[in-house]
Formats: C-alpha cells, structure tokens, sequence
C-alpha cells in the first residue's frame, strides 16, 4: 500500500506539470498570443500542426480528435484545464470549436 501511495504522490504532480507547462509559459508573457490552429475538415493537409512540431504522436493525437471526437468526448481531462480553459473532457484539450467545415485547434495538444 505504501508503494502505492508513492508511486501516486510521485506521478500525479508530473501529470499536472506536464499539461500545465504550456499555460505557465503563456502566463508569464502575456504579449505573446497562442498561433490560431485552423483546419479544413477532410482536406488532410496538417501542415498547421507540422509547421509547428515534427512529433508524429502529437499530430496522430490531433487528427484522432478532429476525425473522431466521439471516443475522446468520453475521456475526463485531469489536468485543471477545466478551471483555466473551461475543458471538460479530452477533446476540448485539441479542438476548441468547429465551425461550419473548420476546425479551430487547441495549442494544449503541443504539451
């Protein structure tokens, strides 16, 4: 049992740092803006999340919230992006609205 409980006091505060990284930086330089994500659904050009990172799980985590939101919808986010952003589940971690045929992206995903 102690084991355990340390194994969880040890991972949880990565978990957190992990996914808050991104947020702390953005906060303590308030004149930088996040880039605007946009993609056109169904076109398959990912140049937006290319042309800002060469990570093939970052861009395979992004193309299965947009192409099948259904399965991530179902997935919790823990991370506290519910008090900052308003996320209340995974999806809302890479894809912050779709209008009409464009996807407008999250930079959460990047980590």
């Amino acid at each position: 049992m102690k084991k355990l409980m340390l194994f969880a006091g040890l991972t949880f505060p990565l978990i957190l740092a992990g996914c808050s990284a991104d947020h702390e930086n953005n906060a303590s330089n308030t004149s930088q803006q996040p880039p605007v994500l946009e993609y056109k659904l169904g076109s398959n050009d990912w140049d937006v999340i290319t042309s800002h990172t060469d990570n093939k799980k970052i861009l395979e985590a992004y193309q299965i919230a947009v192409e099948h939101p259904e399965i991530l919808d179902y997935m919790p986010c823990y991370c506290g992006c519910y008090e900052e952003d308003g996320h209340e589940n995974n999806t809302d971690c890479f894809v912050d609205e779709i209008q009409n045929d464009v996807a407008k992206l999250d930079t959460m995903g990047f980590g």
